[in-house]
């Protein structure tokens, strides 16, 4: 069996150390053999040491939602693991073997000795480059892909109500109009071309209280009348402004044996404009929510654009609100807000992110504040949360990449990154105020990128 430095001194990572730096890390370290399928790195858990494979393979791995999602694989002459150990961070993927493997552990000790040589600086900051890079690149996608998973079913879920009550009130218009076909042939026959006055005068609005009293009179008076069902059509024709004496006025001049028809003709006319008002605002609010997801993604626009701010954070907040049902939203923005030129779906992007973020933190009752403001060539935008803050460890990494307090799988450590890359990318700048009464991030945005 080889030793240790035979078989670091034949890697290229490791061919050129000093002789007594290799015999100081060969010291320290320890072959391992692998079966497939063991675990050495756990993603979450702290970092303590790095990993050279000598023979076989190992895939890294993030836990992104409820699956895996594979991020590279590691072969033969490669390291693992001294990105945690740069950082002295926990680790942020897993590492397992998919094949019987052969490799090296280097304890975190042995991995500051090799960083006293600038060779294996060099080497190893290209290597670390390159594979965050790939990370990053796999890990948006993977993130964007989930983002459009979500979007798709926050937006069914908002368009489950008005479609599901567009079916019930289209059933409902149907039966109406077959009840009105019925007495409309009763009626026929025995009015001729007589017109009737079928709209009350001098509707009124009511207040829940007289309402609910006026529905209960009304119901009595068409019983006496012997209209069949008045509790079915009294509703509505309150609503429509009707009123026992209007109505008896109406039909005066019917036959009596057709009065009861007549007022119950009248009572399904007033349902079926009622039922056809709630298509009309339930076809309203998904053609809003289509809208709504059309401006936020900014289909069909020139990757920059002028964007107005408020209605991007406003369509946001439609976009979040299942999340933010229970939670006190205050919007403040100046109503003169300049436009800025920016890519309007990454702005989203951002303002997703901050405000998701903050739901994330809030119980129910909980205060999010968005404000918006002119602060000469800037537009100023905050957004606050009254949760329990950021502790004072976190916050300085609060943008950096892969860096998440969120267990594995809940978070990939790149939403604050993103959202830091975008504002920086169009000229400006964003930075956050915490304590235990809430948090603040505040983005500065130039309404010309520069």
């Amino acid at each position: 069996m080889r030793t240790t430095a035979e078989i670091l001194r034949g890697l290229p990572y490791f061919s050129d150390l000093p002789q007594a730096l290799l015999e100081r890390v060969c010291d320290a370290s320890e072959q391992i053999e692998l079966d497939e399928g063991t675990v050495i790195i756990r993603e979450g858990t702290d970092s303590e040491e790095m990993y050279v494979v000598v023979e076989g393979q190992l895939a890294v791995t993030k836990r992104s939602g409820d699956k895996e999602v594979e991020l590279g694989r590691i072969g033969p002459g490669d390291v693992v693991g001294e990105i945690a150990l740069l950082d002295q961070a926990p680790r942020t993927a897993t590492v397992s073997a998919i094949a019987p493997t052969q490799a090296i552990r280097v304890p975190v000790a042995a991995f500051e000795d090799l960083l006293s040589d600038s060779r294996v600086v060099r080497r190893m900051f290209r290597t670390v480059t390159s594979r965050l890079r790939g990370i990053e690149d796999t890990l948006r996608h993977e993130e964007r892909m989930a983002a459009l998973g979500k979007m798709a079913a926050q937006l069914m879920h908002e368009l489950n109500n008005p479609a599901a009550a567009v079916a019930r009130t289209t059933q409902e218009l149907s039966r109406l109009q077959a009840e009105l076909r019925e007495e409309a042939v009763t009626l026929s026959t025995a009015f001729g071309d007589r017109t009737i006055e079928l709209d009350p005068q001098n509707p009124t609005e009511l207040s829940a209280l007289d309402r609910g009293d006026a529905e209960e009179a009304l119901v009595a008076w068409l019983e006496s009348m012997s209209v069949e069902g008045p509790w079915d059509i009294a509703p509505a024709m309150v609503d429509a402004g009707w009123t026992t004496e209007e109505l008896a006025e109406t039909v005066a001049s019917a036959p009596d044996d057709l009065k009861p028809h007549l007022l119950r003709w009248i009572g399904l006319r007033a349902a079926s404009d009622q039922v056809v008002e709630e298509l009309s605002v339930g076809a309203h609010r998904i053609s809003e929510l289509v809208r709504v997801v059309k401006e936020y993604s900014f289909l069909d626009r020139a990757p920059i654009q002028e964007v107005d701010i408020t209605a991007g954070i406003k369509d946001t907040l439609i976009i979040l609100k299942h999340k933010l049902r229970s939670v006190d939203v205050t919007l403040d923005f100046d109503e003169d807000l300049q436009m800025v030129e920016a890519p309007g779906r990454d702005l989203n992007q951002v303002w997703t992110n901050l405000i998701d973020n903050a739901a994330d933190v809030l119980s129910a009752g909980g205060k999010l504040t968005v404000t918006a403001h002119n602060d000469g060539d800037d537009v100023v935008v905050e957004v606050s949360d009254n949760g329990p803050g950021i502790p004072d460890d976190v916050a300085p990494r609060i943008f950096d990449p892969f860096f998440t307090t969120k267990e594995p799988g809940k978070g990939t450590g790149l939403g604050m990154h993103t959202v830091h890359t975008i504002v920086t990318r169009v000229g400006g700048d964003i930075s956050l105020r915490t304590g235990s009464d809430g948090t603040t991030f505040t983005v500065r945005i130039p309404t010309t990128p520069s």
